[in-house]
């Protein structure tokens, strides 16, 4: 299996198109947030995070079932999160976005994702991405969890000086 390189981009102003409207959805839609980037949010339902910034204008929720070549889904996206609870949907939202060249992420299958989406750890000016390879979300979440909390504590040694 290969191994992935960590990359930071600016996404501040990106389009970024999410199938999907879950918990997994909805956790990586406030983070993606936190950076700026403009969500388009597919789903005929949607979790009460989501309803909210979409009532917020924080995002775009269209309230409709994927299928290929939906108008307008993916047009300007340069990410994609695939993070329904239908397998089948996610394969297709993959197949749909490398056929457009954008790069794609599907929450339920690490094989057939473009990139992997990060634990963030945010603080003092550093922003950190942690990942245990795609095969220990445990892991990453608790060392994300730490590198949080070495983070909040430098911020409060720095304000104390």
């Amino acid at each position: 299996m290969s191994r992935y390189f960590p990359l930071f981009i600016d996404l501040e102003g990106k389009k970024i198109t999410v199938v999907g409207a879950g918990a997994v959805a909805s956790r990586r839609i406030c983070t993606l947030l936190e950076f700026g980037a403009r969500i388009t949010v597919l789903a005929p339902e949607a979790s009460e995070k989501v309803k909210s910034l979409s009532g917020e204008g924080r995002l775009i929720w269209r309230k409709e079932a994927y299928r290929p070549g939906l108008p307008g889904l993916f047009d300007g996206a340069v990410l994609a999160l695939a993070a329904t609870d239908q397998r089948e949907v996610n394969l297709a939202v993959g197949e749909e976005c490398r056929e457009l060249g954008i790069p794609v992420n599907l929450a339920d299958d690490k094989e057939n994702c473009d990139f992997y989406f990060p634990g963030v750890a945010l603080g003092g000016g550093i922003v950190a991405g942690i990942t245990a390879e795609g095969k220990d979300h445990r892991l990453a979440k608790e060392v994300a969890a730490e590198v949080r909390g070495l983070l909040a504590q430098r911020e409060r040694e720095a304000e104390e000086s």
